[in-house]
């Protein structure tokens, strides 16, 4: 994930001062991704960066990064100098196992030997994550069962290696990738706090044209219909 980061941040570089870049945590790489190519594809300058909410909100210090898409919750309570937020849509919180694996719902947790997650420190997902086993009476129980990883990403990755048993993605990348699993559960909304997907603005957007073109294409049908696709509501 740093090595996509970084790459991304150097083709900034190459690219010239018009060139635009958007930070979003990892698990929303695929729409954001469309969004981008879409918008390449008629001309604008536009490049993105992906990993944990919190890698990101940290590179966001160190360039000219103009906006992040990402958890509106957690995004405000970082220290940047976020401008405004425009709202892209409601994501949800999804429990993935293995292709060959199955499982009806979240209670059979606990018959399940290793289940991976998000880092509840860096990542929106491992918040949410951490919400859920507490408010489900699970946490102690399914405690030494859990593997934390960087960010939904690597827990795909470790579900569809068989490497655990079962992992809490989000519903984008769940939806991108569920013919790949053997069971995609969406948690109980109410046992976790609610997850809204914003692009906040940051300094830099203002000093470039190309952010609000990216911002205006937000609210296209063709972007609308990119994020519906990915499971946000």
């Amino acid at each position: 994930m740093k090595k996509l980061l970084f790459l991304s941040l150097a083709a900034v570089f190459v690219f010239g001062a018009d060139s635009l870049l958007v930070g979003a945590g990892g698990g929303f790489k695929k729409p954001v991704t469309a969004v981008i190519e879409n918008l390449k594809k008629d001309g604008v300058n536009v490049e993105g960066a992906f990993a944990n909410l919190a890698q990101i909100t940290a590179q966001a210090k160190q360039s000219d990064m103009a906006l992040i898409v990402g958890d509106e919750a957690f995004l405000k309570k970082t220290d940047l100098d976020i401008k405004g937020y425009e709202r892209i849509g409601k994501a949800g919180l999804v429990l993935v196992t293995p292709k060959g694996k199955q499982i009806k719902d979240a209670s059979e947790l606990k018959n399940l030997a290793k289940i991976a997650m998000p880092d509840a420190k860096k990542a929106i997902y491992g918040i949410r994550t951490v919400e859920f086993l507490k408010n489900a009476k699970l946490e102690s129980e399914l405690a030494p069962k859990i593997l934390a990883v960087a960010g939904v990403l690597q827990v795909v990755t470790y579900v569809l290696n068989g490497e655990v048993d079962a992992g809490f993605i989000n519903s984008t990348e769940a939806e991108a990738r569920k013919g790949e699993f053997g069971s995609v559960i969406y948690i109980d909304e109410s046992l976790y706090s609610p997850v809204f997907i914003s692009a906040a603005k940051l300094a830099s957007c203002d000093k470039n044209a190309n952010c609000a073109k990216f911002l205006d294409e937000l609210k296209t049908p063709r972007s609308k219909e990119i994020f519906a696709k990915f499971g946000l509501k």
